[in-house]
């Protein structure tokens, strides 16, 4: 990615045209490294330096292209889990890597997130079930975050427009919200809710900008259950970069 990126002195090499022989790897460093720079600007004061080398060190281990890795895919996994962690600690939630995946804090009471990455809608269910047992076996309640970028795009695609960016978000919004109609209703009682995250470059007329979706989903029962949503949403929702919804 750095050398479809920049020069061999390490400027940047400016505008990629469509058809150079690179612009799928540097429009894939536009994802990546926007990402990775978010990730280090949260943690750049931190003290938990032993985990987040762990954490990079799986993160570099995938192939450039994520249309590549059919199977197993152990970087971008981290990746997703480093960024829900970056959109905890941007929303000043104390976040930790431990399991389930990464835990949080939201007004005094900690909470779990179990983080998912799905590469094919059909294990959509399955991966959430997999979230579901996790936080279980925390004994706390937790949420669910997926991305589900690949899964809905799997020939990894741009988002092509000339529509105003409201029509993009409006677009984007209905088609999470089908995503979100076809899984099972997950039914462990810590689970308080889902997050559907897909990340993707739009180009507006010739200009590629990462934008991001996110989609939330109560499972809550009782109106405690429900506050507790709302309250993690709410927190979650500000930490968010890049966002469209």
């Amino acid at each position: 990615m750095y050398s479809a990126v920049c020069n061999d002195d390490g400027s940047p090499r400016g505008f990629i045209p469509e058809n150079d022989p690179n612009f799928d790897i540097a429009r894939e460093a536009l994802r990546d490294f926007s990402q990775l720079e978010f990730f280090f600007d949260q943690i750049r004061n931190d003290s938990q330096k032993a985990e987040y080398v762990l954490i990079l060190e799986r993160i570099v281990s995938d192939s450039v292209l994520p249309q590549n890795d059919e199977q197993n895919s152990p970087g971008r996994d981290a990746q997703a889990e480093s960024f829900v962690f970056g959109v905890c600690k941007n929303a000043d939630m104390a976040p930790v890597f431990e399991e389930p995946d990464v835990t949080c804090e939201v007004k005094g009471k900690r909470f779990g997130v179990a983080v998912k990455r799905i590469k094919n809608l059909s294990k959509l269910t399955r991966r959430m079930s997999e979230g579901a047992v996790q936080i279980h076996e925390t004994c706390q309640p937790g949420f669910i975050s997926v991305e589900v970028t690949l899964a809905t795009n799997p020939k990894n695609r741009s988002i092509v427009t000339n529509m105003p960016e409201n029509d993009v978000k409006r677009w984007w919004k209905e088609k999470m919200k089908k995503l979100a109609n076809q899984y099972d209703e997950i039914s462990d009682k810590l689970v308080r809710g889902i997050f559907l995250h897909e990340h993707c470059p739009v180009r507006f007329n010739t200009d590629y900008k990462l934008r991001s979706m996110t989609y939330g989903i109560s499972t809550a029962k009782n109106e405690k259950e429900k506050e507790e949503w709302k309250k993690f949403k709410d927190t979650f929702f500000k930490g968010l970069p890049n966002l469209i919804m």
